[in-house]
């Protein structure tokens, strides 16, 4: 049987982990390279998959620099695992490997590059390139049904496309999802929670200053590493009801993070594109845990959440929207989005790659 390789540019990457994980309970050997930049660093500790190279890499290098690094670590790997079917993570992970006219590949995209790109004219070029990326590969994997709308139309949509959110991990059961306490929601004190990398200053930050200033009865809770430590300034740590709890184990400590907060705010900052059209796991966590959210209008994600009766959506880069949404949230309005949430099974939220698996297991 082939050995499939996993690259991924930031092995740590909780959804990265979940994968590899699953494709190895699926009774496929594994050999795995990852790169690691500091970040989510407390996940690589119980890893349930051996490691053949953890190449590190420093997150603040130029980006040139760092595409370099990228291009070398990848050829000497595909140079010492010729015949093996390879699963790249990532934009910059899977151009390379085209470029490298790597073969037998799985693509994995959980955030499309060219979204994020304002120049028209290298927007396009990138999405010739993950077009082609595409097109090469034995399959392609979707974390969000917003990626194949963006990148292609309705008739010119590859047939080797696999749609998978990044839901929960398969560690969450039946049974973990009856440990889910029913939350009992204090309208004069609200708990107000992000977790995940702390970042979008213009969004996430802004929603917690404002639970800082206008609404003293209220806490912000930041769960996560921080991007960036200018993000972090003196007036967020000012602020007696805006705490930081540092970096966590995903996933099991997410169980008890949301029950320690009422709102999940995932107000990403949608002036990065790819935002527009992401599907992140924390719609599927906030649905298991039943803790309703709010999002940023306009998004592939608010479409969602307004589908699954999940929460609210509002333009978090404003300070009058936030201060509306919260003066705004009465009592019941919270039970009301948990209630809905508890209406959809367990099942639907849980990781299940079946279809990889079985096509996946094909090619070896």
């Amino acid at each position: 049987m082939k050995t499939v390789v996993f690259v991924a540019p930031q092995l740590s990457q909780p959804r990265i982990i979940k994968r590899i994980a699953a494709v190895q309970n699926g009774g496929c050997q594994v050999r795995v390279y990852g790169f690691d930049n500091g970040l989510y660093a407390c996940n690589l500790a119980n890893l349930p998959f051996p490691i053949e190279d953890l190449i590190p890499r420093k997150k603040e290098a130029a980006r040139w620099k760092k595409m370099l690094f990228f291009y070398r670590v990848l050829r000497n790997i595909l140079r010492a695992n010729r015949g093996a079917i390879f699963y790249f993570f990532g934009y910059e992970i899977g151009l390379f490997a085209y470029l490298l006219r790597a073969k037998d590949y799985i693509y994995e995209e959980a955030d499309v590059s060219a979204a994020r790109i304002k120049n028209r004219l290298l927007r396009k070029l990138l999405i010739f390139f993950d077009r082609l990326i595409i097109k090469k590969s034995l399959y392609t994997v979707f974390t969000s049904g917003g990626f194949v709308d963006y990148l292609f139309a309705a008739d010119e949509r590859p047939v080797n496309l696999i749609l998978l959110p990044n839901k929960l991990s398969p560690w969450f059961n039946k049974e973990k999802k009856e440990m889910v306490e029913l939350k009992h929601f204090d309208y004069n004190h609200l708990v107000f929670g992000f977790i995940g990398l702390i970042r979008y200053p213009n969004t996430i930050i802004r929603f917690a200053k404002i639970i800082g200033h206008k609404f003293p009865q209220h806490e912000f809770h930041f769960y996560g590493d921080v991007e960036r430590k200018e993000y972090i300034d003196e007036e967020l740590l000012s602020f007696s009801n805006v705490y930081f709890h540092g970096p966590f184990v995903n996933p099991q400590d997410l169980q008890g993070i949301y029950s320690k907060i009422d709102v999940n705010v995932v107000c990403y900052d949608t002036a990065s594109g790819n935002v527009n059209i992401a599907e992140p796991n924390k719609l599927y966590e906030s649905v298991f845990f039943e803790t309703p959210l709010v999002v940023s209008s306009g998004t592939y994600l608010a479409h969602r959440v307004k589908e699954m009766n999940a929460g609210y959506d509002i333009d978090a880069s404003v300070d009058s929207n936030i201060i509306a949404f919260v003066e705004a949230l009465h009592n019941g309005d919270l039970e009301n989005i948990v209630s809905s949430m508890q209406k959809t099974p367990w099942e639907n939220l849980v990781d299940n790659p079946r279809d990889l698996l079985m096509k996946l297991k094909s090619l070896l």
